[in-house]
Formats: structure tokens, C-alpha cells, sequence
């Protein structure tokens, strides 16, 4: 889990990195879409960036900016999937890995998601833009580590309740056990007493209740 969070952490730095340059990526997209001829288009999906990437992409700036955001996305989806190895079906984290496995499809659309407070990312956009291009697109790398982030924070709390609720039950038993083995131990003594297995009587190992033996004969009176 300690590694987990340094990816996250190591993440965060990079979506900082990404958002000052967000500029530059929305001037990529416009002169991309236009190489492409969707100038009409909204940017909704993943494979729409690698699209441009791969085909309409003429000059080093947009190359280096749209790489960017796709490697980021890809360094998301290996954290959400070492997160997923260590969950179970029943986790209290499942719910945002489900809903980062659909944010991170490569076809999903993303024109409906919209990062909210504290993030701005969709404030640095013109209205236009942000209503019917590029206001989905920009909210996922945030949408998404925040949804990872609640995921490692739900995960920590259940292993942390875990562990109370075993410690509690060991206290339990290690108080228990001494009371256990004492009550024990005075019920054995209790069925000895009784006779019930022991060769002795309750007078000791011979009966000293009976009188002394005699040789037979008549008894001398003086």
C-alpha cells in the first residue's frame, strides 16, 4: 500500500505538470482537429487523442504535449490496476475502481464528466470550448485520480478496521484462555475427589477407617 501512494503522489506531481501546460494542449487539439477535419467535432474519447497523435500531429510542441497527457492516462490505468490486485469483489473501494475502469476505456465517452471544485481546469476554458469541445476531456486525468485516491483512502480504512476488530478478538481470547484452563483444571480435581478414576480414596492411598488385624484365637483378658 506504501508504494501505491508514492504512485500517487509521483502522479499528482505529473498532473500538475500537465494542467500548467493545459493551454498548450487545448492549441494542440484545435490544430490537430483541423488536420484531421473535425474542427466540427467535440474531443470525447481517448482513442480520438491518440488518433491525432498518430496521424495529424505536424510539430514537436503538440507531439510532446499530447504524449504527455496519453502517458499520464496510461500511468493511471497501472495504478488502477495494482489497485485492483489488492482488492476483493466486496471492497468499500470497488465503486471508484468500476468507475475508473470506464473513465480510462479507450472508446468511452467523455464529453459528459466535468472535474468539479477544487479543480479549475474546466474554468481556464472559454464557455464555447468548455460546453461542445474539450471540457471532458481536460476533466479526466483529475476525475480520475481523485477516484483512485478515494479508493486507497477506503482501503486503508477497511484493512485499519480489520486489524481493530482481530486485535480485539485476540485480547479477547488471550483473557479468556487463562479462566478457561483454571476452571478446567478445578473440574478434573472435582471428579478425582469423587472417586470416579483415581485409586485413591478421599482417607489417602490405604483405608485407615477399618481396625487393626488380630491372629485368630481366643483374646486374652487380663
Amino acid at each position: 500500500m506504501n508504494e501505491l501512494q508514492n504512485s500517487l503522489k509521483s502522479l499528482e506531481q505529473s498532473c500538475r505538470r500537465f494542467r500548467q501546460q493545459q493551454f498548450t494542449f487545448i492549441s494542440a487539439l484545435e490544430r490537430t482537429r483541423e488536420h484531421a477535419h473535425e474542427r466540427t467535432k467535440p474531443v470525447s474519447t481517448l482513442a480520438q487523442v491518440q488518433n491525432y497523435l498518430d496521424h495529424h500531429c505536424h510539430n514537436t510542441t503538440d507531439q510532446g504535449i499530447l504524449t504527455l497527457f496519453l502517458d499520464i492516462v496510461r500511468d493511471l490505468s497501472h495504478t488502477l490496476q495494482r489497485l485492483e490486485s489488492m482488492m476483493t469483489e466486496d471492497s468499500p473501494a470497488s465503486y471508484c475502481l468500476e468507475a475508473c475502469r470506464t473513465l480510462l476505456y479507450h472508446n468511452n465517452d467523455l464529453s459528459h464528466i466535468r472535474a468539479k471544485y477544487p479543480h479549475d481546469e474546466v474554468n481556464h476554458l472559454s464557455c464555447n470550448e468548455a460546453r461542445n469541445y474539450y471540457g471532458g476531456v481536460v476533466s479526466l486525468i483529475p476525475v480520475v485520480l481523485d477516484l483512485l485516491q478515494q479508493g486507497v483512502t477506503s482501503s486503508q480504512r477497511a484493512q485499519r478496521r480489520l486489524a481493530a476488530e482481530q486485535g480485539a478478538e485476540t485480547a479477547r481470547s488471550t483473557r479468556a484462555g487463562p479462566l478457561s484452563n483454571t476452571t478446567a483444571t478445578q473440574a478434573g480435581s472435582g471428579a478425582v475427589k469423587k472417586g470416579g478414576c483415581s485409586p485413591y480414596n478421599e482417607a489417602g492411598p490405604w483405608d485407615t477407617t477399618k481396625p487393626a488385624w488380630r491372629p485368630p484365637g481366643p483374646i486374652n483378658k487380663h
